[in-house]
C-alpha cells in the first residue's frame, strides 16, 4: 500500500510541476506579446526562447536590453538575473535577505558614517523628542524601509511643529525604518531634475588587488517623486567612466527611450556630472572598505552629488538588479568573469 501511494505522491508531484511549467510559460508569452505592443515591434516567440535557452533571460530583460537586435556576441556581455545569481552563489557573496551590510541600511550607516555627508536617525532607538528635534533641524526628512530595495516604501514627512512629529514618531518606532536628512544636491544635478536626488550606479567587483569599477549608470525620476530608483518609474542613463560624462538616452523599465529628461527637457546625451574624479574615488574607497567585512565583493553603490564638490553615498546595495545595463551599448559580464578569474 505504501508502493501505491509513493507512486501515487510522485504522480501528483510531476503533475504539478507540469502544471506550474505550463502556466509560467503562458505568463510569459502573455508578457511578450504586451511588450511587443508597447514597442511597436512584430517579434518571433521562438527566436525569445531561443535567447533564453542562451543567456536565462526574462522577457522583461529580452527588450530592455534590446536582445531581439543584437547578434549572439554581444548579448554574451550582458549580465542577466538568472546569471547574477549563479555568480553570487560562485563567489560567495551574501544572498541573504537583512543580514548582510549591504542589505541593512542602518547597519551600513552605522559602518560607513564618514561617507554619508548628512545626518540620520534609527526612530526605534531615538526618543521622541528626539526625533522631532531631528525633523525640526532639517525641515523635511526621507523615511526608508532598513531592509528593503528597488524605492519601495520611501516616502517624505516635513516638520509641522513638535506634536505632529512626536505622534508621526510612533508610528515610525518599532518598524524597520530609518530617517535621513534630504541632502541639497549639486546644481548640475538639479537641472536634471530638482525633485529627486539624481544619483549614480557604480556597479564594483573588489578583489585582493583592486576595487574595480565596471560600471556607471546615472538615474533620474521622471516627474515630482523624490525617488530616481529605476523600479519606480525613473529612467537609467549610460556614464562613461573616463569623463563622467552621460553617452546615452534615457530607459526607463519598460524600454522606452528618451533624448530629453521627461520632466525638463534638458538633453540627455553629453549631460556631465560635477566632480566625477573624486565620485570614482570615493566609490574605489568605499569598496575596499566593504572588502574587509565578509561576503560583500560585488555591489552596487548609488552615489550623489552635492553642492562643494562633495560626494555623498546614498547606500549600497548586495545581489543588485541588473537593469543599470539597459542603456549601455555592452554588459558587464564578461569583464566580471575576466576579474573572477584571477582569484
Amino acid at each position: 500500500m505504501s508502493y501505491i501511494a509513493a507512486q501515487t505522491r510522485q504522480a501528483v508531484h510531476r503533475l504539478a510541476q507540469r502544471y506550474r511549467r505550463h502556466e509560467q510559460r503562458q505568463k510569459e508569452r502573455g508578457d511578450f506579446q504586451r511588450l511587443c505592443a508597447v514597442h511597436g515591434l512584430r517579434l518571433s516567440w521562438r527566436n525569445f526562447l531561443d535567447v533564453k535557452e542562451q543567456t536565462g533571460c526574462s522577457v522583461r530583460e529580452y527588450f530592455l536590453f534590446r536582445f531581439y537586435e543584437r547578434p549572439a556576441a554581444l548579448r554574451e556581455t550582458f549580465m542577466t538575473t538568472v546569471q547574477r545569481d549563479a555568480f553570487v552563489a560562485c563567489i560567495g557573496d551574501d544572498s541573504s535577505c537583512n543580514a548582510s551590510t549591504p542589505g541593512n541600511k542602518i547597519l551600513f550607516n552605522m559602518l560607513f558614517e564618514p561617507y554619508l555627508c548628512r545626518e540620520w536617525l534609527n526612530p526605534t532607538a531615538a526618543s521622541p523628542e528626539e526625533f522631532a528635534a531631528f525633523v525640526k533641524r532639517h525641515g523635511r526628512v526621507i523615511v526608508k524601509p532598513a531592509c528593503d530595495g528597488q524605492g519601495k516604501g520611501i516616502f517624505t514627512y516635513s516638520y509641522e511643529g513638535d506634536a505632529a512629529a512626536m505622534a508621526c514618531h510612533k508610528k515610525l518606532a518599532g518598524e524597520t525604518l530609518l530617517v535621513e536628512q534630504m541632502p541639497a544636491q549639486h546644481p548640475q544635478l538639479d537641472r536634471l531634475n530638482p525633485n529627486c536626488l539624481n544619483t549614480v550606479r557604480f556597479t564594483t567587483y573588489t578583489d585582493r588587488d583592486a576595487a574595480h569599477i565596471l560600471m556607471a549608470t546615472l538615474r533620474s525620476a521622471t516627474d515630482a517623486s523624490v525617488v530616481d530608483n529605476f523600479h519606480a518609474g525613473g529612467i537609467a542613463m549610460a556614464v562613461d567612466l573616463e569623463t563622467g560624462r552621460v553617452v546615452s538616452d534615457g530607459v526607463d523599465e519598460e524600454g522606452r527611450r528618451f533624448s530629453t529628461h521627461p520632466h525638463t527637457h534638458v538633453p540627455l546625451r553629453g549631460f556631465q556630472l560635477p566632480n566625477w574624479a573624486e565620485a570614482l574615488s570615493v566609490v574605489r574607497r568605499a569598496s575596499r572598505e566593504m572588502y574587509n567585512l565578509p561576503r560583500c565583493r560585488f555591489l552596487g553603490w548609488d552615489i550623489a552629488f552635492l553642492p562643494n564638490d562633495q560626494i555623498a553615498v546614498i547606500e549600497c546595495n548586495w545581489q543588485q538588479g541588473m537593469q543599470t545595463q539597459a542603456p549601455h551599448e555592452r554588459g558587464f559580464r564578461l569583464l566580471l568573469k575576466a576579474l573572477d578569474k584571477r582569484r
